[in-house]
C-alpha cells in the first residue's frame, strides 16, 4: 500500500532544479513509521550480500575486471555527456550552445508535470539532431501514487521521443523523498510500470536505479529486488562533491575510485541489472550564487575549484576503464553549470566550460603509472591505476 497524502507532493526550486527538502515538522515520525518497514528489508538484504560485495570489491582495487562487464571506449566523446533541462535558459539557446560545444551525447530531464509542454522538448530534439539522447523521466508524488496516471505520462513521453530515442532513466532521486518516494519499494513499484512499455516500443532500455550521491544500501536494494522493472544499464547519479576533491576519502577510505569499485560489487551477479554503469548526474556547486546552488554556501566551491575537480573525475572515471559513460549537470545554470547566465539572459562560460572541452577535443590522459589488470575471464584490458 502507498501513503497517499496531497499535503506531500513536492515542492519545485526553479533556482537550484530539484524539489525542495520536505521540512521536519511536514509528517516526519509518520513518514518514518511508514518506512520501516523497508529500511527493515534494505538492511538485512545488504547484510545477506556485503560479504560477496567486500570480496567483489577488493578484487575491482585489484584491477580485476568481471567477465562480461562493460567498459568504456577508447573515443572519449562517447565517455563525456551532458546532463541539461530546459529551465535554466531559452531552449533555442541552450540547443545553439550544445552544437558549439560539440558534446555527443545528451541526457535530457523531462518532468512529468511538464507533459502538456511535450512540443517545447520535440522542438529541442530537432535543434540537436547530431546529438544521441537519452531522456530521465522525473516523477512527482501524484504520479508515485497514481499508477495510472503515471502508466499515461510514460507513454506519453516515450511516444514522442520514439524512435529517436530509446534509453530512458525510469525516474529520479529514488532515495531521496523530495523527490516524492517515500521509500525504495515505493520507487521500484513505480518503475516496474516501465515494463510494459517493452512490448509496445521494442528495443527500449532502462537505465536505473538512479541512486542519489554514494550510498550503498539504497543501490544494493536497487538491483537486488523481486519487482518486475529490469534495468538494461546501471545509473547512479554519484556526487562526491561535499568531500571537495574527489580524491578526498569519505571515511578514511572511499575516495572517487573506491566509490565506483564499491557501486559496482553491488552491482555485480544481480540478475535484475545488465553489467554496465553510467554516472548519471555529477557537478559542484558554485559560491556566491545566491540561492542557485542545490546545496548550502558551506558546501559551495570556486569556479576555479570547480575546473580542478570536474578534471580530477573525469580522469579518475576513464582511468578505471569500468564507467562507460559519465553526464556533466548540466551545461548551463547559475548555481551549477559550465556556462553562467545573467539576468538579462547573457551567457559567460566558465573556467569549468573549458576544461572540459578540452577533454572533449583532447581526451584524457591516462598515462600515469598503473598496476596490471586481470579479468576474471582473463580478457586483455588496460590496467587500472
Amino acid at each position: 500500500m502507498i501513503w497517499n497524502d496531497p499535503s506531500l507532493d513536492i515542492l519545485w526550486d526553479a533556482k537550484s532544479e530539484q524539489p525542495i527538502r520536505i521540512s521536519r515538522n511536514r509528517k516526519f515520525w509518520p513518514r518514518v513509521r511508514y518506512a520501516f518497514p523497508e529500511y527493515l528489508k534494505s538492511g538485512f538484504i545488504t547484510a545477506l550480500l556485503a560479504p560477496a560485495i567486500a570480496v567483489r570489491h577488493w578484487r575491482l582495487a585489484q584491477g580485476k575486471i568481471p567477465r562480461g562487464w562493460k567498459t568504456r571506449s577508447e573515443d572519449v566523446r562517447e565517455f563525456m555527456g551532458l546532463a541539461v533541462a530546459l529551465h535554466s535558459c531559452p531552449p533555442d539557446l541552450l540547443a545553439a550552445e550544445i552544437r558549439e560545444l560539440g558534446v555527443k551525447h545528451l541526457l535530457l530531464r523531462i518532468p512529468v508535470w511538464e507533459v502538456d509542454q511535450l512540443p517545447k522538448y520535440e522542438k529541442f530534439l530537432r535543434a540537436v539532431p547530431d546529438c544521441e539522447v537519452v531522456v530521465t523521466i522525473m516523477q512527482d508524488r501524484r504520479n508515485v501514487v497514481d499508477p495510472s496516471l503515471w502508466r499515461t505520462n510514460l507513454f506519453r513521453i516515450v511516444e514522442m521521443c520514439w524512435p529517436r530515442i530509446k534509453t530512458f532513466q525510469i525516474g529520479q532521486g529514488m532515495n531521496r523523498s523530495k523527490w516524492g518516494c517515500f521509500t525504495i519499494g515505493e520507487f521500484l513499484v513505480m518503475a516496474s510500470e516501465a515494463e510494459s512499455l517493452r512490448p509496445k516500443f521494442p528495443g527500449i532500455q532502462f537505465v536505473g536505479p538512479g541512486v542519489l550521491d554514494f550510498e550503498p544500501l539504497a543501490m544494493i536494494r536497487g538491483v537486488a529486488h523481486g519487482f518486475p522493472i529490469r534495468w538494461d544499464i546501471a545509473g547512479s547519479a554519484l556526487y562526491v562533491d561535499r568531500r571537495g576533491s574527489p580524491r578526498k576519502p569519505q571515511l578514511k577510505i572511499f575516495d572517487f575510485k573506491q566509490k565506483i569499485y564499491n557501486t559496482i560489487a553491488c552491482i555485480v551477479g544481480r540478475k535484475k541489472v545488465k553489467p554496465r554503469l553510467w554516472i548519471t548526474e555529477v557537478n559542484w556547486p558554485i559560491k556566491n550564487t545566491n540561492g542557485y546552488a542545490p546545496t548550502s554556501e558551506k558546501e559551495c566551491v570556486s569556479e576555479e575549484d570547480t575546473a580542478i575537480y570536474l578534471r580530477e573525475y573525469y580522469e579518475d572515471a576513464w582511468e578505471t576503464r569500468l564507467v562507460e559513460r559519465v553526464y556533466w549537470w548540466q551545461l548551463v545554470a547559475k548555481g551549477f553549470g559550465l556556462i553562467d547566465i545573467d539576468d538579462e539572459g547573457n551567457l559567460r562560460r566558465r573556467p569549468s566550460y573549458k576544461v572540459f572541452r578540452k577533454l572533449l577535443e583532447e581526451g584524457i590522459d591516462s598515462s600515469s603509472p598503473c598496476r596490471k589488470t586481470e579479468s576474471y575471464d582473463e580478457q586483455n584490458i588496460a590496467p587500472i591505476p
